[in-house]
């Protein structure tokens, strides 16, 4: 092993700080959308996905609420493993529009987070258009998807390690053993 790599341990001791990073940003998505949802379908619109407006709509409803429990159960540490696969899920999504909007070269909002929550003006900010170009956002999506990744593997891990203990070594077996082996001498029989 290089003397200049970080040993894993050191990296798993930054889990709890990422999993509250990824919750907070689910936690200020979903309020952002909460608080304008006209403006969030108007986004959805925006990426010329293709779908049924029925199929746009409902999903203008149901994700911020979708993100707002994935932040809530991430912070309280309830339902890790699930939420960690549902908002992994929901990032590869995220990867997939941005991506495809991005390709075509779409100018619009990605319609993630409203930065006025910063005091930042997204009309007359270059920063703020920067960070809602969905070239930056399918590069931050994909950056989230790979420590989603990797929160996901911990976690899944640790229940491993839980678990560990009812392994079928540690389960005791029963003495009285089956009516075919109870002769160590005997011979298997071959069926015809």
């Amino acid at each position: 092993m290089s003397s200049h790599a970080l040993p894993l341990s050191r990296w798993r001791s930054s889990e709890p700080v990422l999993r509250c990073f990824i919750a907070l940003l689910l936690l200020w998505a979903a309020v952002s959308k909460l608080s304008n949802p006209t403006e969030f379908l108007g986004s959805i619109y925006a990426y010329e996905l293709g779908l049924p407006k029925t199929v746009l709509k409902i999903t203008a409803i149901v994700l911020p609420w979708v993100e707002l429990l994935c932040g809530l159960t991430l912070l309280a540490k309830v339902w890790t493993e699930t939420t960690l696969a549902t908002s992994l899920a929901l990032f590869s999504v995220f990867v997939l529009a941005t991506g495809q909007a991005w390709a075509r070269g779409l100018k619009i909002s990605c319609g993630c987070f409203d930065f006025g929550i910063l005091g930042l003006d997204k009309d007359h900010s270059p920063v703020v258009k920067f960070l809602e170009s969905p070239g930056f956002a399918f590069i931050r999506n994909l950056v989230l998807c790979a420590v989603l990744y990797q929160l996901l593997r911990w976690a899944l891990s640790s229940c491993a390690g839980q678990n560990s203990s009812t392994t079928p070594d540690s389960i005791p077996t029963s003495p009285v053993s089956s009516p075919r082996s109870s002769s160590p001498n005997r011979k298997p029989t071959r069926r015809k």
